[in-house]
Parts: C-alpha cells; structure tokens; sequence
C-alpha cells in the first residue's frame, strides 16, 4: 500500500513537460496571429466573396506555394474567375525564366495606361518594371514569356491596409542604390507593399492600387526589436486599374549599374555598384547561381462586383421650374 503512493506524484510529474509543451503552442500561435505582414497574405480583408478560381485554390498562399511549383514551365495557369460577384484583388506570384531580352520586350510592349512615362523612368532608375495587360489576354502573356515554375495565389479582398508581397531580409549592414543615391541599411526587411480597394464611379467602378518600398528596421531578424518603417514614395507609384485590367511587376538591373575602374594607373576589373531596391526585391541577384535562372513576377488583378455597374446612363436633373 505504501508503494502505491507515490504514484500520483509520478504521474504529475510526467505530464509537467505536456502541459509545458501545450502552452508554448498556445503562445506560439498567439504570436503568429499577431504578425500584420507576412508575403503574399491570404486573409480577406472585408467581406467581399472570395472568388472562384479556374480550378481549385485553398485560398492559402503557403498551402498554394506547395502545390503550385513545377520543375517544367506551366503554359496554363490557373486564374480567378470574373463572374461579376466579388470586390477585392488577387494576386499571384509567378517564376519566369530569367531572359532579359523576352521580359524587356514584353514590358514594352505593354505599358500600364495609368501610370505617366515620368513615373516609370523613376520605377527604372529603382529597378522596378510595370506592365498591364487584360485578364482575358493574361495566358497569352505568360506564353509570350515562356511560362512560370510556380503559380502561387492568394486573395486580399479590400486590402485597406499594408500587405506585403515579397520582402529581402537584411543581417548586419548592406548598401542600396535608391533613387540614384547609395544608403546602407542595417538589420531589418526592405519590403515591396501594397493596398487597394474599389471605387465606385458615375461611369462604373475602378480599383486604386498603390505600391510603396519600404525599409522595416529590425523587421523579420530575430530578436531584434521592431522599429518604424521608412517609405519610399519615389520608388512607389499609383494607378487606377478598370475592370478586366491586370498589373505585372518585376524586378530589373537598370543601365549603367555596372562599373569600370579603368582610369589612372591602377585600373581594376569591372566593379558592380550596390542592387536597386527592385533588384533585391524582384531579381534576386544573390541566387544567380541557381540551376534555373528565374525572375519573380507579381501579378495583381483586381475585381469588381456588377453591383458597382449601372444598367443604365444616370438621370440628369431636370431644371427647376421658373416661379
């Protein structure tokens, strides 16, 4: 009988470590539902239905990542469905094979409307390439160029607030061309940001879309304290994007990014100036040594409800009758 009673000590003592281990996880999740900017996020912001999709998506953009890459490029890509039912953006990340010749000349070929020549020479001078197309003419774009080894979809509703699309994680110190000056940067995430919600218009509703860089000190280093984010409006833009119209952002090297010391009696070989903002965020120039060279795509492509659509031209007032 003696024996025996030690045992419910024993058993407490065992489960110790259980319920240790429960708690953490209750914290863990905790901390993660807390983060307000992860790549790519796949929460709805508003009620805005989700849409369908050409074939089935979790809606999820780290259970899509793993199920939508190819060691081929895919030709056919799955898209949201325009059925006239949901208000919001979608957006997908795309792989393209990195062809500088092929990404250029479809950028050319294909200059968002809503966006001035000026503000594009900018995007450039920061390494950034905008292209619109039409959702319709969208699989005949990632034909022209050639296809994409991953198709990863989210959807963001009525992205009111800051949603981060990719980001480039900085340890120590690191130095970046932006705006055609040389910063460094130490320990933090530059971050390619996004928000946009629909506007209803007399004429038929449109989606504002706005795009900001921005440096995230301490952001995603761990242990490190998280301090306000910088923006850099000058290497952002703004559009209003019609119904049916689609937005394609990549990363590119500017012109006259490389440099030669060849002056003076102790010339060297060629000396590459520091990455733009768009060539860290959307070029990834640290994996060039990657079996297949391949470039990031964002792909943004808004949708609006028939409800923001009149049937029929508005009224005009009547003029007031003369007393």
């Amino acid at each position: 009988m003696n024996r025996s009673k030690p045992f419910p000590v024993v058993m407490i003592l065992m489960t110790m470590p259980v319920l240790a281990a429960l708690m953490a996880l209750i914290v863990g999740c905790a901390a993660t539902n807390a983060t307000s900017d992860s790549s790519i996020q796949a929460s709805t912001r508003s009620s805005a239905e989700r849409p369908e999709w050409e074939s089935p998506s979790t809606g999820n953009a780290a259970e899509d990542a793993n199920s939508s890459t190819s060691k081929s490029p895919m030709k056919h890509i799955t898209l949201p469905v325009d059925d006239g039912a949901s208000d919001g953006i979608a957006v997908i990340r795309w792989q393209i094979f990195d062809n500088q010749s092929v990404i250029s000349t479809f950028f050319k070929k294909n200059p968002p409307s809503g966006v001035s020549n000026e503000i594009q020479k900018q995007l450039a001078s920061n390494g950034f390439m905008v292209a619109e197309v039409k959702l319709s003419a969208l699989p005949n774009a990632l034909e022209d160029l050639g296809g994409t080894y991953a198709n990863i979809r989210a959807w963001l509703g009525e992205a009111t607030t800051w949603s981060q699309l990719t980001s480039f994680q900085i340890r120590g110190s690191y130095a970046v061309v932006i705006n055609g000056s040389t910063h460094r940067l130490n320990d933090g995430a530059i971050q390619l940001l996004m928000r946009g919600w629909t506007v209803p218009l007399e004429s038929g509703a449109v989606t504002d879309v706005e795009i900001l860089p921005a440096f995230l000190a301490g952001g995603e280093v761990p242990g490190a304290r998280t301090t306000a984010r910088e923006p850099f409006p000058s290497a952002g833009f703004f559009v209003s994007l019609q119904r049916g119209s689609v937005l394609l952002i990549t990363g590119m090297t500017p012109k006259g990014s490389r440099e030669s010391s060849t002056r003076g009696p102790f010339a060297g070989p060629p000396v590459a100036s520091p990455p733009t903002l768009g060539e860290l965020l959307l070029t990834r120039p640290n994996e060039e040594s990657a079996p297949i060279p391949q470039r990031p795509f964002i792909v943004i492509i808004p949708l609006i409800s028939a409800n923001n659509f009149f049937d029929n031209a508005p009224l005009e007032s009547l003029p007031a009758k003369e007393p």
